[in-house]
């Protein structure tokens, strides 16, 4: 259950309606969501399992185990409880999850098999551990798996089963697994018939007639409620599944909270409570208001580019743009309705490109096969080294073109086109002719014409000496969207990979952003006091996701201790920025110092500025 930890409702708004969608029988698969109240005695085989709660809560004491003594703390006073919250999650239009319990058939692959999940190549989820996302909305972890299906001679089946996850504890001097089912004792097998011992809350019938009742139930028990996880569990499954609901693929209606489906998407999306909801949750901020975005470029209609393509490995692939003012510039792939990332690999950063958003899809079934087997148990990514050895080159090659692809379309319809030359009128009078004044009129020039080049008396400006600082400084300015989020976006000799990355170049004691070249030996400014210059070469400033931290990186020229001063480039003055933290060195005054700098030797290093920074930075090194 580690895949999903952090938000549980997340989790649950994606695993169960991908679980649903995946069992449909036709269009559309319809979820209901419910909460109800029992009394901890109705639970099946009630003494059993409340003996082995406390059982746990031994084991967990004696390990000192702190989290797994609260946890079973919390447990013990669930079940003394006089009503015992269960959620019950009801599909329908579906064709249930298929038995016999035995090793290959889906229903033991639900229940009974660890990471293994028995579903078509193109269903949207590929891993057996989605099915423990219930499990983390229970205060007792532990569902009931209730089905009806249909076997291939037109037979009808009920099944019945009861899982928990817990802890190994000691029973009678024996160690018991943390495991545990409820059902047949014999081969710990699911209840096949509708008896006394299957609770009315949990049958799909209230009679013997289960045909037609196709479909499952799920029914968590010990259920957390917490405020608005009505609104929560809307705004994720709307989210993650607003291609299925928008294709009339999807149905969810929520007790007490919205029904979900086609004529009610455009008006939730616009939901503002929905909205705050969502924001709320741990890296969704505005994601809510760009699905919006997302479902007017799969509607299509004026404004929105489609292009097709044919790739190799993937087959039929298809890209939505919409262009317009304020969009996110981002990229959402989808799978069988389900969004899985807007994170691809080559198609992060748009700098060069209008606001839009594009919506991209692998619509062939051997395309969809391969996708799935690249995703991790989360349903959040594409990863080739997931796939077996003999596909991954397939993986990576199909990735690689299906961002190439989608990066070309960009720029036929998300990038204003280059021309060759363009007068700008307005900047005549700040950049006069470079001919001295007066001399009458000339013919004027045909920009068109032959380029003429004459030698010119170079004039030798005398200069005050010893009047500036003698300091290394460097220019980076990144554009705001070139943002590096993880290290791996720099390599070791600081060249940035993504697009964007500032100039390289050897940086001498005579490079400077501006104004005239520095003398050696000079005296340092007022701040700084005096230093000499620390020569360096291909200096890097990379803003992070934090905008307040910096990636500096260089190649010191010299051996010796040296400092770092970071200043705010601006077009009249540099303005010294503060730095309260680095990851080597030491900070003094806004100043990182102490730095072993050996020539030749990469330098590397993070910083932290005393509040956000969005701009051109100079680097300037001294010698110590």
């Amino acid at each position: 259950m580690e895949h999903f930890s952090g938000n549980p409702f997340q989790h649950l708004g994606r695993e169960v309606p991908q679980n649903t969608i995946d069992a449909k029988a036709g269009n559309p698969a319809r979820i209901r969501v419910s909460l109800k109240k029992i009394s901890p005695s109705r639970i099946p085989d009630f003494d059993s399992f409340s003996a082995t709660i406390d059982k746990c809560l031994v084991s967990a004491k004696v390990e000192q185990n702190e989290k797994a003594i609260k946890f079973f703390n919390h447990a013990q006073g669930l079940l003394k409880k006089k009503d015992l919250l269960v959620l019950q999650i009801e599909d329908s239009n579906t064709i249930g999850v298929k038995g016999p319990c035995e090793n290959g058939q889906p229903f033991f692959a639900l229940l009974k098999a660890t990471g293994q999940s028995r579903k078509a190549d193109t269903s949207t989820g590929s891993y057996g551990i989605g099915k423990f996302a219930p499990f983390t909305v229970s205060g007792l972890r532990t569902v009931f798996v209730t089905t009806v299906w249909k076997d291939e001679d037109e037979n009808w089946h009920h099944y019945v089963q009861g899982k928990s996850v817990l802890m190994s504890h000691l029973d009678k001097k024996k160690v018991r697994r943390g495991t545990g089912f409820w059902g047949e004792t014999d081969g710990c097998m699911p209840i096949t018939s509708i008896t006394d011992d299957v609770p009315d809350w949990l049958r799909r019938t209230h009679d013997s007639q289960i045909s037609g009742f196709a479909g499952t139930t799920l029914s968590i028990l010990g259920f957390d409620a917490v405020k608005d996880w009505q609104k929560v569990l809307t705004a994720n499954i709307l989210m993650n599944f607003f291609g299925a609901i928008k294709r009339g693929e999807l149905e969810v209606s929520i007790e007490g909270g919205h029904d979900i489906n086609l004529a009610s998407l455009d008006t939730l999306l616009n939901d503002t409570t929905l909205a705050k909801v969502a924001d709320e949750q741990e890296g969704e901020a505005g994601r809510f208001r760009t699905i919006l975005s997302y479902l007017e470029a799969l509607e299509g209609g004026e404004g929105v580019s489609i292009e097709n393509t044919q790739n190799l490995h993937l087959g039929d692939c298809q890209v939505r743009i919409l262009v317009g003012e304020k969009l996110p510039k981002k990229v959402a792939v989808l799978r069988n309705g389900m969004l899985i990332t807007e994170e691809l690999t080559g198609l992060k950063r748009f700098g060069e490109f209008k606001d839009f958003v594009a919506v991209l899809e692998c619509t062939s079934t051997k395309g969809q096969a391969l996708l799935r087997g690249m995703e991790p148990p989360r349903h959040d990514a594409f990863e080739p080294e997931r796939l077996p050895p003999d596909k991954r080159s397939a993986g990576k090659t199909a990735l690689k073109e299906l961002a190439a692809f989608v990066r070309e379309m960009l720029k036929r319809h998300a990038q204003d086109p280059v021309t060759e030359v363009t007068n700008l009128d307005e900047l005549a009078d700040f950049f006069a002719d470079e001919e001295d004044e007066g001399g009458g009129k000339k013919p004027d020039e045909n920009p068109a014409g032959k380029i003429v080049i004459r030698a010119r008396q170079i004039k030798i400006k005398t200069r005050a000496p010893n009047s500036v600082s003698a300091t290394n400084e460097v220019v980076l300015d990144l554009d705001d969207n070139d943002v590096v989020d993880s290290p791996e976006e720099t390599n070791a000799d600081g060249k940035n990979i993504g697009p964007g990355a500032g100039g390289a170049g050897e940086a001498t004691a005579n490079d400077s952003s501006g104004g005239d070249d520095a003398s050696e030996g000079g005296m340092g400014n007022a701040q700084h006091g005096a230093f000499s210059a620390a020569p360096v070469r291909d200096v890097r400033a990379v803003p992070l996701l934090d905008k307040r931290r910096r990636r500096i990186a260089f190649t010191p020229l010299r051996t010796g201790m040296g400092r770092v001063v970071l200043q705010d480039s601006g077009a009249d003055t540099d303005r010294p920025l503060n730095v309260v933290n680095s990851t080597i060195g030491e900070v003094t005054a806004g100043i990182v110092g102490s730095l072993q700098m050996i020539s030749g030797e990469r330098l590397s290093f993070e910083v932290e500025l005393d509040r956000e920074f969005i701009g051109t930075i100079k680097v300037v090194t001294h010698a110590v």
